[in-house]
């Protein structure tokens, strides 16, 4: 008896691998994923080169990996599984309570820290710029009580307090600390299936931003909200049977259009909100399309002055926000711009620099060290 069902386990095994082969060879392949938000692997060209170095294997698993049979279903059963044994955490994202799905904590990383800093710092210094920093706490430091009960610690205070505003020389420092714990409990200040503020905590720093530069309060606005919104934390746990959140678009009136440039041509629009992307698997970018090396935002209507924005892209629904008040707003993000940021201020005459950034991309990224 245990010989007969050794048998058929095998046998089951073998016919589990040969429908999961046929699947992967023979049925419709997609070209994107949805619930990932990526593009995926295409079929890996053969050559002579590819095979003897390799590469072409390594491109073949890749593919396999993502186009087998039911691939979303066993992410998903793979995720979930790891969240019931214990591992909540495990792929970088919480499930937390009431639909939160947050990042686990930054990791500090002084070195990398005190790089940026000192870029950042010698940036100021050349250029004379008026300088102002945002850096942006964490979901997870802001809205603890939304953790599990068992979670790695959030250091928010300690970096943003001890670490950034003290490592800058002549940069204004905009803490939001307080602020957005005053104020968590009246408004949704994070996203529960993304790392990124909402409009709502974008325009809670905008308040701040305005108060610190004495600029008059804009209150007047029309508020869309666009349901189905699924962000990166969503996308990076698995956890496909969360629920959406919504995402808001603030307008007001205001006379501007905005100009992106990745390196090839100036391509101009007339709005800040691409409202196309409302229909796409990535609605993020409806602010500002998006991460791109160079934008610039024209406000036909104001004779303020001229600001130069270096930021990731918790900038992207914060800056339609300031652009009421400046008559020029340009933003690099120097994960994509090439050039030199000093050159563009000698060649632009802004009058002062806004600093925004997650406080990851200060502890953990070095794009910005490379600043000059």
């Amino acid at each position: 008896m245990s010989k007969k069902r050794d048998i058929l386990l095998v046998v089951m095994f073998c016919g589990f691998l040969g429908i999961m082969a046929l699947g992967t060879a023979f049925l419709p392949k997609r070209d994107f994923s949805v619930n990932e938000k990526r593009a995926l692997e295409k079929f890996p060209e053969v050559s002579f080169g590819r095979l003897f170095s390799g590469k072409w294997e390594n491109d073949f698993e890749n593919y396999i990996s993502d186009h087998f049979p039911g691939r979303n279903f066993f992410t998903a059963v793979d995720s979930y599984y790891t969240l019931y044994t214990g591992r909540n955490g495990a792929k970088g994202v919480y499930k937390g309570k009431d639909g939160y799905l947050i990042n686990t904590p930054v990791e500090y990383n002084d070195e990398v820290l005190y790089d940026n800093l000192t870029a950042i710092n010698a940036f100021v210094n050349k250029t004379g710029l008026k300088a102002t920093m945002i850096a942006v706490p964490t979901a997870g430091y802001i809205m603890s009580e939304k953790l599990p009960e068992v979670h790695k610690e959030y250091n928010d205070e300690y970096i943003i307090k001890i670490g950034i505003e003290k490592g800058l020389e002549k940069t204004e420092f905009i803490d939001l600390i307080d602020e957005f714990k005053r104020h968590k409990e009246d408004m949704q200040l994070y996203y529960k299936t993304d790392h990124h503020w909402t409009s709502q905590g974008a325009y809670l720093a905008y308040l701040q931003y305005a108060k610190a530069h004495g600029f008059e309060i804009e209150t007047d606005f029309d508020i869309h909200i666009y349901d189905g919104f699924y962000g990166t934390s969503y996308t990076k746990s698995a956890l496909w049977n969360e629920k959406p959140d919504s995402i808001e678009i603030w307008e007001y009136p205001i006379n501007a259009d905005v100009v992106i440039n990745d390196g090839l041509e100036d391509e101009e629009y007339k709005n800040m909100f691409f409202t196309e992307h409302l229909d796409e698997p990535d609605k993020y970018p409806v602010y500002l399309d998006g991460n791109h090396a160079f934008e610039r935002i024209t406000n036909h209507d104001s004779d303020g002055g001229k600001l130069l924005v270096l930021k990731d892209s918790y900038a992207h629904c914060l800056v339609p926000f300031l652009a009421k008040h400046y008559s020029c707003i340009d933003m690099v993000d120097l994960r994509y711009y090439l050039d030199s940021v000093s050159k563009l201020t000698e060649e632009n005459e802004y009058d002062e620099v806004l600093m925004i950034y997650g406080i990851s991309s200060l502890c953990e990224s070095r794009d910005i060290s490379i600043l000059e």
